[in-house]
């Protein structure tokens, strides 16, 4: 089993306020493989966006956060203290995650927990759009917004 990021009763919840879905425990570890990758793409990219501009350290600008992200990243925010969900246990799993040799930015430390759980919300959001009765999120829809993610992150 998956180790959770964000612990599965309050996903469940955070799908199902933010998205209108339920999540299973299995789909939610499902989810929890895309979350990885994805948070290492977007932290791959900018790595290289440092290393181009010869600094020592990322920064939030070099990560590469759509206006999109941004909108989903501020829904996340609105139900993160509603949820009590722990932002330094996210921010301890997610430094253990990041590929590369550069350190990062306090303030990109201090977004980690806002950034990952825009992950889950983009996930969740992107399989509605594309299933609008969905009740129930299943390993089939998942694939299909992984697919998207992979083009658009």
């Amino acid at each position: 089993m998956a180790e959770m990021i964000i612990p599965y009763p309050q996903l469940k919840k955070i799908m199902k306020t933010t998205c209108e879905i339920d999540l299973y425990k299995t789909e939610a570890e499902d989810i929890m493989d895309v979350v990885e990758k994805k948070l290492a793409d977007l932290f791959e990219v900018a790595h290289r966006n440092a290393k181009e501009e010869n600094a020592k350290i990322i920064k939030m600008r070099h990560i590469p956060l759509t206006k999109g992200f941004l909108n989903s990243m501020d829904l996340f925010k609105s139900i993160i203290e509603e949820e009590n969900i722990v932002a330094e246990t996210i921010k301890k799993y997610v430094m253990k995650k990041i590929p590369g040799d550069l350190p990062l930015d306090d303030i990109v430390v201090d977004n980690l927990p806002l950034i990952t759980g825009t992950i889950f919300i983009i996930i969740g959001r992107v399989i509605k759009a594309l299933h609008e009765d969905i009740e129930r999120i299943r390993k089939e829809h998942i694939e299909e917004a992984k697919k998207v993610l992979d083009y658009t992150l």
